[in-house]
């Protein structure tokens, strides 16, 4: 079974088309065997889509910009020339 943690708030999850709540989706994991819990755990961290049981999980990630000590974003790292 899935606990709360597992879904972040970047995770967005659709279960045939139909976006769940992070409830609906904990209940329904209680039924997924070890192997299926490992497979779902990794496309929560990866994104993607999978088939368990015979129901099709679309699961988007939304990608978090990171920010410094005073919360604004950072920007990439730009390489500098050596001379």
């Amino acid at each position: 079974m899935l606990k709360k943690q597992s879904i972040r708030k970047e995770h967005t999850i659709y279960l045939e088309g139909a976006k769940m709540e992070k409830e609906e989706i904990i209940e329904i994991s209680k039924d997924f065997s070890e192997k299926e819990l490992l497979r779902f755990k990794k496309m929560l961290q990866q994104g993607g889509s999978i088939k368990i049981k015979g129901l099709s999980y679309d699961i988007m990630r939304e990608e978090n910009k990171p920010r410094n000590s005073r919360g604004e974003y950072e920007s990439p790292m730009k390489l500098m020339d050596r001379e």
